[in-house]
């Protein structure tokens, strides 16, 4: 009888293994189809936070010649910006994205001088480029966005977002720029420069980003994100003057100015939080 009891535990417990060997495979598989709709169900059930940072070509300050011929120009100038922002979510098509910003935007002057035109002349001839004349501006932000994306496989999209950021900066109220050229008699020449505010004459102002790439869904069901990004503002935040004085010849004078706009390469990261997310609706089942 205790022979027989054994034999039964035994088949017992080897069916219960197997129920719980095949449970746990389709459990495994529910898993693993599960996560291959982890975009499309559960990345934008809840919202996200985002950090941003972003390589940016600033667009070339405005030079208007008022006066004289000395040729004088500016370059597009390099900038950098950062931001953490929030990121709500609507359905899996529609989002609206808001937060701080803080943008480092390049400006330049560029011009050259001869030193023959000068008497007593200079030491050598000297270029002003967009190197030796780079000033830079920081630019505090606060942007809201509106986002659109296209969910064109399970674990990428296509995404296009604008809307409206307000700016300020912390730029000098009068910022100068002075171009002092020494001479062969241990002398210098004051030969100009750029006179200017570069806050907006202490005034905040709008301007419209736009971007537009590419998100990853990453491993651990978070996202990565590479873009085109782009600020198109219409305020001079940068106004003012610019000079050229070389002695005997008549003055070079015009106005400088220089709106922040910029494109640029944006790389994000993206918390999702769509782990926790998961593991709720396996607990509920």
């Amino acid at each position: 009888m205790s022979a027989t009891n054994n034999i039964s535990n035994s088949i017992k417990h080897s069916l219960l293994c197997c129920i719980i060997l095949v449970s746990s495979h389709t459990i495994a598989q529910e898993t693993k189809l599960s996560r291959k709709q982890v975009l499309h169900e559960f990345i934008f059930k809840s919202n996200h936070i985002r950090f941003e940072g972003s390589a940016l070509s600033v667009l070339k300050a405005k030079l208007k010649n008022q006066s004289g011929t000395h040729p004088v120009k500016s370059s597009v100038a390099p900038g950098l910006a950062f931001s953490i922002k929030y990121q709500f979510n609507f359905n899996n098509e529609y989002g609206l994205i808001i937060g701080p910003e803080a943008a480092v935007a390049g400006r330049n002057f560029i011009t050259s001088f001869n030193k023959n035109d000068f008497s007593p002349p200079l030491n050598e001839n000297t270029e002003i480029n967009a190197t030796n004349s780079f000033l830079a501006d920081l630019i505090l932000s606060f942007s809201a966005t509106f986002e659109k994306r296209i969910l064109y496989k399970p674990t990428k999209y296509l995404f296009l977002n604008s809307g409206l950021r307000f700016n300020v900066s912390t730029g000098a109220d009068f910022d100068i720029f002075t171009i002092v050229l020494p001479n062969g008699n241990n002398g210098f020449y004051d030969a100009g420069g750029v006179d200017v505010y570069a806050n907006n004459d202490a005034k905040p102002w709008l301007s419209v980003p736009l971007n537009a790439g590419h998100s990853w869904l990453l491993k651990n069901n978070n996202l990565l994100q590479l873009s085109l990004c782009s600020n198109i503002s219409f305020t001079k935040y940068v106004n003012g003057t610019y000079r050229i004085d070389i002695p005997g010849s008549t003055p070079t004078t015009g106005l400088y100015s220089s709106s922040g706009s910029y494109i640029g390469l944006s790389l994000n990261y993206v918390f999702t939080n769509t782990n926790f997310k998961i593991r709720r609706a396996y607990e509920k089942k």
